[in-house]
């Protein structure tokens, strides 16, 4: 259930910030850093980067000192080249896992026309795969934000030769991009292996020891590996192996990289500037916030409360089927937890399972209230009860009119939007899921109308009814819980902050942006994942889909919104009712494309990189590379608290949205496995929205 954890990091409630106009004065504050390379440090007023931030020779990195200086960095004017050479390993077939690499040229060039343009070339047709160019889309896509730039600010390009596929080669290819964007030299001594996740840091990838005896064959003088991945298992042996003393065997070095900034200075030997993580305690919720938060846990308590009672009645009776036993005792569970959680005044994480609490033992309650009636012999009473429950239609139309009906003119009011059309759009994804479910599982209870009492009665009945029916009631129960996720945030746009007005041009190519990265993520995907099973289970590609998308409603929301402005239905009358020039329509775009981004980064690390098992149920067993996802867990919520500092420069403030999902991280950190990928995603989120405010200000 990390999924519905994940949604529920998008409960918004807007901190107090400064009162500022959007003309407001930059702090020169210049001083030469660069050794008369042009490099500067500057002090920045909120809603002043953008004049130095969109110059096309220049990049501004934000938050790079303790006292919130932010350095100005010198560009090439003209286009950039370089090579780096990618490793890969050979698995399958009759010989051993080996290794071997293949150049890579890349470049990058300023743009001027505001599109989108990322070229993959290829020396073969077809000669590279869908999970290669899923890793230069999001490289390219991660460098440009890395210098505070967008994804339409320059031209990039891959040229590999041969045969080649794999995301393992994304981090090299983000630190070749940042090289080429800033003009620096690439060592050829030096390669990496790792792929690129969203916030920058670096991921484990497989077949590391095979890679680097092939690359030190061909010279290579260093190698980097992702950090936490100093022992790991050779692919040809099945044996754990140290890549150092690999590397130190053969007369080279290994070196480990948790991060984009690494590995630039692993591919260049310079440092590139970074922001200052902000201490925890500035991640901290505000008084207010807090209190509102605190009211609204009180309210989901008295709504458990109200379906605890007949359920516990059901459950002391005996009377509940083992899969509707099994919901409540997770209800409870997730009840006692955010009792606990509360006490300690972890609010966010309270709220967040009590919400889940109350999402289950509903769900329980009206599972079993549509059994009684199939087994009283009222068939045609268990579909109206079934169909009473259907109110999504009009429940989702209704939030994102009230959503767009709002005329921002604050910074925090943009970031509103965009947050409660996210969640407004998870909604929309479970409720198109859960109308698809709602046709089948009615189909199945008018097909019981001609068993017997007796029959219906049996236990083993009773089990088959509530499996076919429970997972219907539950993907109502989510969009009915997210649909109330985005009304309640609304209900707390009080406080001030920056004034402000985006430009709808800059805010859709930031939205196409996303979507172009979302999509490539989700074809990364379908390769990895879709297409094997439905080759294997003799399935089509959308059966397939479906299939994944019953574990991972993820999957199902993410793939829709990176297709957002082609889908039929609600979005198609949205666009049609605001306008394609609308505020509403842009940011409900951007919304939707970042969503679609993220949820798919999430899959790729959880399935390809993290090496992620589950158990029968769906739920994650075990994790492949477990000490390399402690350090990754650790990179990103480093990776959450600069981003964090880079928002308050360009803004003012602190996102309150990255402070929720940092506070829910935080916690679920300390939990199991699935609670740990979860608080990846929220340490993710917190980067993200950091970035997006850091977007918005700059453009």
């Amino acid at each position: 259930m990390g999924n519905l954890r994940r949604a529920l990091t998008l409960l918004l409630f807007v901190a107090p910030t400064l009162t500022l106009s959007c003309g407001g004065k930059q702090k020169t504050g210049t001083t030469d850093t660069g050794g008369g390379t042009g490099t500067s440090t500057k002090n920045y007023d909120p809603l002043t980067i953008k004049d130095d931030s969109k110059l096309a020779n220049q990049a501004v990195i934000l938050g790079t000192d303790e006292k919130n200086g932010s350095t100005v960095l010198p560009l090439p004017a003209m286009p950039s080249k370089g090579l780096v050479d990618a490793m890969f390993v050979k698995i399958g077939g009759m010989n051993p896992a080996s290794g071997g690499s293949t150049p890579v040229k890349l470049s990058t060039a300023p743009n001027t026309d505001g599109s989108v343009q990322v070229g993959i070339y290829e020396e073969m047709a077809g000669g590279t795969g869908a999970q290669w160019r899923a890793g230069v889309w999001v490289s390219a896509f991660v460098a440009a934000n890395v210098l505070n730039k967008d994804l339409t600010d320059f031209t990039f390009t891959a040229a590999s030769g041969g045969f080649i596929d794999g995301a393992s080669a994304s981090g090299l290819m983000a630190g070749g991009f940042l090289a080429t964007m800033t003009g620096q030299k690439i060592d050829a001594n030096v390669t990496m292996t790792g792929i690129i996740n969203p916030d920058g840091t670096i991921g484990p990838v497989g077949g590391i020891p095979e890679k680097f005896i092939a690359a030190i064959e061909k010279g290579k003088k260093k190698l980097g590996y992702p950090i936490g991945m100093r022992w790991t298992k050779s692919e040809a042996t099945g044996k754990i192996v140290d890549l150092v003393q690999i590397a130190k065997d053969k007369g080279a070095e290994a070196v480990e990289v948790s991060n984009v900034y690494q590995a630039y200075t692993l591919l260049t030997g310079k440092k590139l500037p970074e922001a200052v993580p902000v201490s925890e305690a500035e991640m901290a919720l505000d008084p207010e916030t807090t209190k509102a938060l605190d009211e609204k846990y009180q309210e989901w308590k008295q709504r458990l409360a109200g379906e605890w009672a007949a359920l516990l009645q059901l459950q002391q009776a005996g009377r509940l089927p083992t899969t509707l036993t099994v919901m409540a005792r997770y209800a409870q569970e997730m009840a006692d937890r955010a009792e606990k959680l509360h006490r300690s005044g972890h609010l966010a994480a309270a709220y967040a399972k009590m919400l889940m609490a109350w999402v289950y033992a509903a769900s329980a309650t009206d599972t079993y209230d549509i059994l009684a009636k199939v087994q009283g012999g009222d068939s045609i009473g268990a579909v109206a009860a079934l169909a009473s429950l259907d109110q999504l239609d009009s429940m989702t139309v209704d939030v994102f009119n009230k959503i767009g009906a709002i005329k921002p003119a604050t910074l925090g009011q943009h970031l509103l939007m965009i947050h409660a059309f996210q969640a407004a759009l998870r909604a929309w994804g479970f409720k198109v899921y859960a109308t698809d479910a709602l046709g089948r599982t009615k189909s199945y209870l008018a097909s019981l109308s001609g068993a017997t009492k007796a029959e219906l009665a049996a236990p083993e009945v009773a089990d088959k009814i509530v499996l076919v029916v429970a997972p219907t009631v539950l993907l109502i129960g989510r969009t009915v819980a997210e649909t109330m996720i985005a009304q309640q945030e609304l209900e707390f746009e009080k406080e001030p902050s920056v004034n402000y007005t985006c430009s709808i041009p800059n805010v859709k190519r930031m939205a196409t942006s996303f979507q172009s990265a979302g999509v490539a993520g989700i074809n990364y995907f379908d390769t990895l994942l879709i297409e094997p099973l439905a080759k294997e289970a003799a399935m089509t590609v959308e059966d397939a889909r479906t299939r994944i998308a019953l574990r991972e409603p993820n999957y199902l929301v993410a793939y829709m919104l990176s297709h957002l402005t082609q889908v039929d239905g609600l979005p198609k009358q949205l666009r049609q009712k605001w306008g394609d020039g609308s505020v509403a329509w842009a940011l409900l775009s951007l919304a939707g494309s970042e969503l679609a981004y993220y949820h798919a980064s999430e899959l790729v690390a959880k399935y390809y990189s993290l090496g992620v098992k589950t158990d029968a149920m769906g739920r994650p067993d075990t994790v492949e590379h477990d000490k390399a996802f402690t350090n990754m867990l650790a990179s990103a919520e480093r990776s959450a608290r600069a981003s964090a500092r880079a928002a308050r420069i360009a803004t003012g403030g602190i996102p309150v949205q990255a402070k929720l999902a940092y506070q829910l991280a935080s916690v679920e950190r300390e939990g199991d496995l699935g609670d740990k990928l979860s608080a990846l995603a929220s340490y993710w989120q917190a980067s993200a929205f950091s970035q997006t405010a850091v977007m918005l200000a700059r453009n």
